[in-house]
């Protein structure tokens, strides 16, 4: 008798939530769920369907020209394929935290250079700008409010973000075949 793909879906759960237990919560993060996250965040990124984006250029918001596919750096307008790899762009925080709290947090990260994220240290002035302009007072205050708090992540939580990210990567991949 065939599985459905909800016994397929359940099965495969059960795979990884017993792979998680091989490690540490936060090894298991560390290792497979954020690195999955800064993945699906530059494709999305790459994925949107406009043709310009914002950034900061020579400390003012501006609009960059892209094609889909390739991301937009938010803090010098440096412009890439998404997933250009370790000298490309990168998923780059606003704010960093050892608490957890913001180390999955959507709001808190947008494509940046490697040379921005790495070697300007995130940019710091530059993205604060950038997050005023696009993101908004509201969401800078909340994202400084959650990273002074701490958070645990459980297995099952942790395994179900993983399956949620990865299919939020593969639809942006496949969205980016189509055009």
């Amino acid at each position: 008798m065939a599985l459905t793909d909800d016994e397929k879906r359940a099965r495969k759960r059960d795979r990884m939530l017993e792979k998680a237990r091989e490690y540490t919560t936060g090894t298991y993060c560390r290792k497979f769920v954020s690195p999955l996250f800064q993945k699906m965040i530059r494709a999305e990124f790459g994925a949107h369907s406009g043709d310009v984006e914002h950034a900061i250029l020579d400390g003012q918001l501006d609009l960059i020209a892209r094609r889909r596919g390739q991301c937009v750096c938010v803090t010098c307008g440096t412009v890439k394929a998404w997933d250009s790899g370790i000298k490309g762009i990168h998923t780059g925080h606003f704010l960093a935290s050892r608490c957890n709290s913001i180390l999955l947090e959507e709001s808190n990260v947008a494509p940046q250079c490697s040379s921005c994220n790495y070697y300007r240290s995130g940019a710091p002035q530059a993205f604060r700008r950038w997050m005023l302009a696009v993101r908004g007072q509201e969401t800078v205050e909340r994202l400084e409010r959650l990273k002074t708090e701490s958070r645990t992540f459980q297995r099952d939580e942790l395994v179900d973000l993983r399956i949620g990210f990865a299919a939020r990567l593969k639809a942006a991949e496949d969205s980016m075949k189509l055009r």
